[in-house]
């Protein structure tokens, strides 16, 4: 009889041994496979949002000046542009936008003589306004297909579109604009060995 209790008492003990086993490979299954279904379901779900830090629209793909066939003035060539594409017509709010683009390069501090400020004109751009103090590169009208009238645009030294900045009406948009122009530039130089 007491044979039949030891069975017992041991068959008891082994099943628990047994569940407390599978309990613990059950724990650990989860523990590493549950935050990989989670990231997958976040992922699938779309509620994940990028940690994408620049303001402006990167151009993709790849574009450079030489692919649009626009020469670049030798004093400017192997540095960044800050530049604008001048309109057809330019007002007091494009000479505005103009006068942001002087003093953003003024504003690029110690990265200054690594940057030109640029106008990209077309010719159908207004001819009459004042770029004094600006470098004026003519481009084509194959630009204005990944870059509209009006808009800041940002190009690397080896002559590659890097990013740009969409065209905007109102003074308060122009301010906000300018600071993330500035910043996203400023990026750029700490971050590039070239230019």
């Amino acid at each position: 009889m007491n044979a039949s209790i030891t069975d017992t008492q041991s068959n008891g003990r082994e099943q628990r041994t047994r569940n407390r086993g599978r309990f613990i490979l059950m724990a650990l299954i989860m523990l590493f496979a549950l935050p990989a279904i989670i990231a997958k379901v976040i992922l699938v779900q779309d509620w994940y949002q990028s940690g994408v830090t620049n303001k402006g629209e990167l151009i993709e793909p790849r574009l450079t000046y030489s692919d649009l066939e626009i020469s670049i003035p030798s004093q400017v060539e192997h540095n960044w542009h800050l530049g604008f594409v001048l309109p057809e017509h330019c007002d007091t709010f494009c000479q505005r936008q103009l006068h942001i683009l002087k003093q953003s390069h003024v504003a690029l501090g110690k990265y200054q003589p690594r940057v030109s400020p640029v106008v990209l004109v077309t010719n159908s751009s207004d001819k009459a306004v004042d770029t004094s103090g600006l470098t004026t590169i003519e481009v084509n009208t194959e630009l204005l297909n990944k870059v509209s009238t009006s808009e800041y645009l940002i190009t690397d030294p080896l002559g590659q579109l890097v990013m740009k900045y969409p065209a905007i009406n109102s003074e308060n948009e122009l301010q906000a604009q300018s600071k993330d122009l500035l910043s996203d530039l400023r990026k750029l130089l700490k971050l590039s060995r070239v230019g």
